[in-house]
């Protein structure tokens, strides 16, 4: 029975051998893939494509801003902040005076160990909501590869 496993095993590894060493074989090329989740600075594109980490305050689009943002998360799939928001419809008062709100950003995406967020959500207090409509589930940029 030994013999016969012997046999078998030997069998295998000439096949093995033959199939991987010939032309035509199995080759590889390029790095290995990272066992590991990509790790480094996570930034968001703001208007007009302005890389910014963590920012205290920034452009959403060419209509809506942010200001007075405090991070209490920063670099996960998720990233949420707390501050102002104010728009080019509410101005003068909300100038000032803007609408206390929550942004969070979402669909983090890597791109050669630099992280972007994709798109962003704003929740704000006493917004009309047919305004918050402008402010929900929105795109942002990426830069390009």
């Amino acid at each position: 029975m030994k013999d016969g496993v012997r046999r078998a095993a030997l069998l295998c590894t000439v096949l093995l051998a033959a199939a991987c060493g010939a032309d035509g074989g199995v080759r590889v090329e390029g790095p290995a893939p990272s066992a590991s989740p990509p790790r480094g600075p996570v930034y968001i594109i703001a208007f007009p494509d302005d890389p910014l980490r963590r920012p205290s305050a920034f452009a959403l689009d060419e209509f809506h801003s942010m200001t007075g943002i405090r991070w209490t998360s920063w670099g996960e799939e998720k990233a949420v902040g707390i501050g102002g928001v104010s728009s080019m419809w509410c101005l003068p008062a909300c100038q000032d005076r803007p609408y206390p709100g929550t942004i969070t950003l979402s669909g983090l995406t890597w791109r050669e160990r630099v992280g972007y967020y994709t798109r962003f959500t704003v929740r704000a207090d006493g917004l009309p909501p047919d305004r918050a409509g402008e402010l929900t589930d929105r795109r942002l940029p990426l830069p390009e590869s």
